[in-house]
């Protein structure tokens, strides 16, 4: 436990947006400085000028403090949506125009029930305590703040001591999964909100200035962003992650792109991210070893994901996903990080794609979990492609005289992601043929894998070697022991470039039927 401040909502809903005006889950450590500025220069603590009412320097001084000093441990209760979809209001604003030769009052339209329900308090706490003045002075301003958010989320707002579920992480990289990203305000946010606020309520206009306009619209005064930034918090407690990727970076994009075009797409970012690095740039990152040097399982993967694959990630449109190794080290990442900052678009055959701001997420909790009763199973999503040749069975002790076939290769491929685990070493001629058969003590199981018949083979894999045959399948499989239910993984030859993307495929578990050849 520590001292802190709680809010709790009234009503068990919290209403409020982002700058971007999408829905916020939950109030962060800014939303909470601006209301107490806001009780600050208008409640019960206010003073009194010939200009009208200001912050109390004692109110200045521990909003100040609040500047210096982040939440050092934050109480985040689970939230659910209000409204299953999104819900628009419309109705009048005031805003008349003349259309046609008639006056019309425009009918404009608003979100409505955009909030989260919360299981309970919210909390803000510092394990290091707050000076008494400060607690003296915020438990005055608490006080006064009536709604936190939207005027929909009525709050009362106490200090007291808080048991925190997450935890400050001051040496957060993007590329470290788990955790929130959460705004809070630095040195300089109190003068900076109340400067904008001097601007926004400074002289009054003139009467010719304030009349009435027929076409004006609504446009409040955007909130400044100056002296604010994102700081990590991490649920304490958290367990490291075992997945082949442990981390999945998401770069969101408007841009629309259809299956047979995700290599080449991931093959376009992959390139952009190396010419951003230059020279020097590490085998993690562009898959070019040195002869001798023996090869991870998994290096940086690229895979592109659809809107429909986001939605558990609050995310609305597609996404680029960097696949983060889980044995990478800082020194690898650190160019990957320099070559992410201020990418913002890259283009292929003069087509572009626009990228959002990185959003981190680990790579064992990606996908939602199954329902209740249910049983979970993968698919390729679109297609993967073997890394080997059909291998020629042994014979006698150690070999098998069974043809080989593709649920063969789909069990290498699956194997090859977890190599170190299955088949550490290399230390015989038929070590594919290993592999395939130590998956099954794994509990994998291809219970289904064709392949595509398509003259554009080109289209699934960038690079091959010469001696293997190019053949995109498509997979149902279990990954039994090796992957828990929500691992983002990818499998086959181009895994790491936009291929072989597996995605969960949920049926009720009394009617999951295996077929015969199932092991």
């Amino acid at each position: 436990m520590a001292i802190g401040i709680e809010a709790t909502f009234l009503l068990g809903t919290f209403t409020g947006h982002r700058p971007d005006g999408s829905p916020d889950q939950l109030p962060d450590p800014a939303r909470l400085h601006a209301a107490l500025l806001n009780a600050a220069g208008q409640g019960s603590t206010a003073v009194h000028d010939k200009s009208g009412l200001h912050a109390s320097a004692k109110a200045i001084a521990a909003l100040e403090w609040l500047d210096a000093n982040p939440p050092t441990g934050i109480r985040l209760p689970r939230v659910y949506p209000v409204a299953a979809l999104p819900i628009t209001a419309f109705r009048r604003e005031g805003v008349i125009r003349k259309e046609g030769g008639a006056w019309t009052d425009k009918i404009g339209g608003r979100p409505f029930s955009d909030g989260y329900a919360v299981d309970g308090p919210v909390g803000w706490c510092w394990d290091h305590g707050i000076p008494e003045a400060v607690r003296a002075a915020l438990e005055e301003l608490c006080a006064d703040v009536g709604c936190l958010g939207e005027a929909t989320s009525p709050v009362r707002l106490v200090v007291t001591d808080i048991e925190p579920t997450h935890s400050l992480d001051s040496g957060a990289s993007i590329f470290v999964a788990g955790g929130t990203d959460l705004r809070v305000p630095t040195t300089g946010r109190t003068a900076a909100l109340t400067a904008a606020h001097t601007t926004a309520n400074g002289k009054s206009p003139s009467i010719a200035g304030d009349r009435h306009k027929t076409d004006e619209n609504p446009s409040p005064p955007t909130p400044t962003r100056q002296a604010v930034e994102s700081r990590r918090y991490r649920p304490r407690g958290a367990a490291p992650t075992d997945a082949p990727w442990a981390t999945v970076v998401l770069l969101a994009t408007a841009r629309t792109i259809q299956p047979a075009h995700r290599v080449r797409w991931c093959t376009a970012l992959h390139r952009a991210l190396i010419a951003r690095i230059g020279f020097g740039a590490p085998p993690l990152i562009t898959g070019a070893y040195a002869k001798g040097v023996r090869q991870p399982a998994n290096r940086l993967a690229i895979q592109f994901l659809p809107a429909g694959m986001l939605a558990q990630h609050g995310m609305a449109s597609g996404a680029f996903a960097l696949l983060i190794p889980s044995d990478a080290s800082s020194e690898e990442l650190a160019p990957l990080h320099h070559a992410l900052t201020g990418l913002r678009r890259f283009s292929l055959e003069g087509r572009h794609a626009v990228l959002g701001t990185p959003v981190t997420v680990r790579g064992d909790e990606f996908w939602h979990p199954p329902l209740p009763g249910h049983a979970r199973r993968w698919t390729t999503n679109p297609v993967a492609v073997p890394e080997t040749s059909p291998q020629r069975r042994g014979h006698g002790v150690g070999g098998s005289r069974s043809r080989w076939t593709l649920r063969d290769a789909a069990r290498v491929s699956v194997g090859l992601v977890w190599r170190d685990i299955v088949a550490p070493r290399r230390d015989s001629s038929r070590w594919f043929e290993e592999i395939a058969a130590r998956t099954v003590d794994y509990g994998v199981k291809v219970h289904e894998a064709r392949l595509l018949h398509t003259s554009d083979v080109a289209a699934w894999v960038h690079k091959t070697p010469k001696q293997i045959l190019v053949q995109p399948y498509r997979a149902t499989l279990s990954l039994g022991g090796l992957a828990a239910d929500r691992t983002l993984v990818a499998i086959g030859q181009s895994r790491h470039l936009g291929g072989g993307l597996l995605v969960p495929v949920d049926s009720p578990a009394d009617g999951f039927a295996d077929p015969a050849e199932d092991a």
